[in-house]
């Protein structure tokens, strides 16, 4: 038979790892950005005629090739063909070089301090989360591949107020089982930036910040008028073309309407050849 104070002890131990575990596990926050659809494009443009587009690039940062990558590929929803990364010498002759560089600046919030403490008393990061603000300042200059003449350049500035708790800061939740010390300390800590979110945050905005930035490229190209091409798009070329914007609306990146749209812009270029 189990003497009284040991099974004591031992119901005590339980209790706290039902507790830890509870707290452990429940006290996350799915990453979130609250303002991601201020960055939602309204209008549909189309190019005036479909163009090939270099772009040109030098950054190191995967976070940031994951949003070049969505520019990318989202101005393939144009008609337009993309050839990344492009190089001057040894790639496939374009018509516009794309140069795109970004700069980001990321940023913690005061108010952590007040959700780890007395936060936790009301499990604050779980239903809430840390307060975090990335920014992304995308700078693009276009320019006609054939002699180098400018078309345009511009800044596009995008700031993301994020909200995101995981176990590696809500463990301090802890605090319910001492006298919040930990909590409190956590919270100091925790006024800073956490860089665990970084690619987390680069997934989320790749295609629709990358639609975004495309949506500026065309429309800027239009706005500067007929480019002529440097090469002849072939048959095949075109029927590729097709068939990469089916791909694009079995992804759900196209609906059926722009699908139709470039489809048909296309297939009015074959006819034409």
């Amino acid at each position: 038979m189990i003497p009284k104070k040991k099974s004591s002890i031992k119901n005590t131990i339980n209790f706290v790892i039902v507790v830890l575990i509870v707290l452990l596990t429940g006290c996350a926050h799915k990453l979130e950005i609250k303002n991601l659809n201020q960055y939602q494009n309204m209008s549909l443009n189309t190019l005036a005629k479909p163009v090939k587009i270099g772009i040109v690039t030098s950054l190191n940062d995967i976070n940031h090739n994951k949003l070049i990558k969505g520019i990318a590929t989202e101005l393939g929803r144009y008609s337009a063909r993309v050839i990344l990364p492009y190089y001057k010498s040894g790639s496939n002759p374009v018509d516009i070089i794309a140069t795109i560089s970004i700069d980001s600046e990321y940023k913690g919030s005061g108010w952590n301090f007040l959700i780890n403490w007395p936060g936790f008393l009301i499990f604050t990061p779980a239903w809430h989360g840390y307060h975090y603000t990335v920014f992304n300042n995308v700078r693009v200059l276009l320019t006609k591949s054939s002699d180098n003449q400018k078309i345009d350049s511009f800044n596009i500035p995008l700031e993301f107020k994020i909200r995101h708790a995981d176990i590696g800061r809500t463990w301090t939740e802890i605090s319910y089982l001492e006298v919040s010390a930990i909590a409190f300390i956590g919270g100091l800590v925790f006024i800073q930036y956490d860089d665990d979110i970084t690619p987390m945050v680069a997934a989320k905005i790749q295609y629709p910040i990358g639609q975004y930035i495309a949506e500026e490229i065309i429309s800027r190209i239009n706005s500067y008028g007929e480019i002529d091409s440097e090469h002849n798009i072939t048959d095949k070329e075109i029927v590729k073309d097709i068939d990469n914007l089916k791909k694009l609306k079995d992804k759900g990146i196209l609906t059926e309407e722009e699908y139709q749209l470039k489809k048909n812009k296309l297939i009015d270029q074959l006819l034409r050849k």
